[in-house]
């Protein structure tokens, strides 16, 4: 955007781009997408809001182990928070790629004012039923259903924009920066939740989450409109699956996606059973804060890693080798009986995790055409919505029957076998590097 708020297009073609540029985009300093005013202010947004939603998912997580061990079930904390799980699974797996096929046929900016709104309405509800004690298991799992719902058409829609907000060049920095602005709220959110969470209660911290999300929406208002770029005629499901045919026919987002999957089902829900691992370690609420700081350190440091690769040429060897180890890292974490070890461990394993998200999501971005590209998120946020919950059920049931250790040490082990698999079968996916597509920036005057 120009210092006047004016859209300016700069149209950027396959045919206009030399190979050499294509293959290595170019080194970018972390901070690069920033100099963008539209992306500046949606940043700056996010980070509020995703502040308020950590504080949210620290005491939410509290609040089921609590409801637990109030009916007498202390055992089945793992299982409770694996419902939690299931809830949010069931719409992320039915609605996800709806989402996607609406993000490519709608204003982004504006749709995603609808979902804001709407999540900062059922936030509200949620702190108003704790904040009375009127709180069961129950409306915990049909509040967490009711979000997944409304992300289903949020997240998709929010990553398909992102890159009309930066140029190729910056996309890097970009991803990284919302997932620093994602991950450094998993450093902050818990700390700040485990001071307040003492005045104010459960309730109190889900009060502040419904406020915060009209940092995103104040900030939608001011930047430019994202203009619908291809009108089509296809239905909707026609169109679910004109996208999942591209997707398919990749062999690079193949794998992409089947490494995603996988990590969402069997490691990357460790996050949401943390309270589980506090109870196993026999600490308290502010034990379980330090367990999730010490999990945003090492998601912001890996996240702040991803936005400075902007010239790092292998980034299929990358990905893979970052669900390696992350499996690996998880193994060790569920090995840990003291916090201290337990806090380096996660630390080490969400750094290893925002690396490999930081990649999947820039090859499902750069290899994506934009009339297409919120149809193929909406599939990587179908995992994150639908697989990764579903993976919280599976592992909390393992959990609640043969310990919360014993289901981290064993899905870490499966994604470590996944991740030698595809390092020796999947050469399309060992030599992937970003490819670029036609679409139209707005630019920083």
């Amino acid at each position: 955007m120009t210092s006047k708020e004016q859209l300016a297009p700069a149209l950027e073609t396959e045919g206009g781009l030399d190979e050499a540029s294509a293959a290595e985009p170019g080194r970018t300093s972390t901070l690069a997408a920033l100099e963008f005013r539209d992306f500046r202010l949606f940043w700056f947004g996010l980070v509020v809001s995703n502040i308020g939603s950590w504080m949210q998912i620290y005491g939410l997580g509290w609040l089921v182990v609590q409801l637990a061990m109030r009916e007498g079930v202390p055992q089945l904390a793992p299982f409770y928070l694996g419902l939690v799980g299931l809830a949010r699974a069931i719409p992320g797996l039915a609605f996800g790629l709806f989402g996607g096929a609406v993000a490519d046929r709608a204003d982004r900016r504006r749709l995603l004012m609808v979902t804001q709104l709407s999540a900062a309405i059922v936030a509200f509800i949620l702190a108003i039923l704790t904040i009375t004690e009127h709180i069961n298991i129950v409306e915990v799992v049909l509040i967490s259903a009711m979000n997944s719902i409304i992300f289903s058409f949020d997240a998709p829609t929010r990553q398909a924009m992102v890159p009309r907000l930066v140029t190729d060049r910056e996309l890097m920095s970009a991803i990284g920066l919302n997932s620093a602005a994602f991950n450094g709220a998993t450093l902050v959110g818990p700390l700040i939740g485990g001071v307040l969470i003492i005045p104010f209660g459960v309730g109190g911290l889900m009060l502040i989450n419904a406020i915060s999300y009209l940092a995103v929406v104040a900030a939608l208002f001011v930047i430019a409109p994202q203009p619908i770029e291809v009108r089509t005629r296809l239905s909707m499901l026609a169109s679910i699956r004109e996208g999942l045919a591209y997707i398919r026919r990749d062999p690079v987002l193949r794998w992409v996606v089947l490494l995603t999957v996988t990590t969402a089902l069997f490691t990357r829900p460790y996050i949401q059973l943390l309270p589980a691992e506090a109870q196993f370690l026999g600490v308290g609420a502010l034990e379980l804060s330090w367990l999730l700081a010490a999990s945003g350190v090492g998601a912001l440091g890996g996240a702040l890693v991803t936005a400075s690769l902007g010239g790092w040429k292998r980034r299929g060897a990358l990905l893979v080798g970052s669900a390696l180890m992350h499996g690996l890292l998880l193994a060790v974490f569920a090995e840990q009986r003291s916090v201290l070890g337990a806090m380096v461990f996660i630390g080490l394993t969400s750094f290893a995790v925002m690396v490999f998200l930081g990649m999947a999501n820039t090859l499902m971005q750069t290899r994506t055409p934009n009339h297409l590209r919120g149809r193929a998120m909406s599939v990587h946020t179908m995992v994150f919505m639908g697989f990764m919950p579903l993976g919280q059920m599976l592992l909390g049931s393992v959990g609640a029957v043969a310990g919360i250790n014993t289901a981290f040490l064993a899905g870490g082990i499966v994604v470590v076998l996944v991740s030698v698999f595809a390092l020796v079968r999947a050469s399309a996916l060992r030599d992937a590097i970003a490819s670029t597509h036609a679409r139209a920036v707005a630019r920083s005057g």
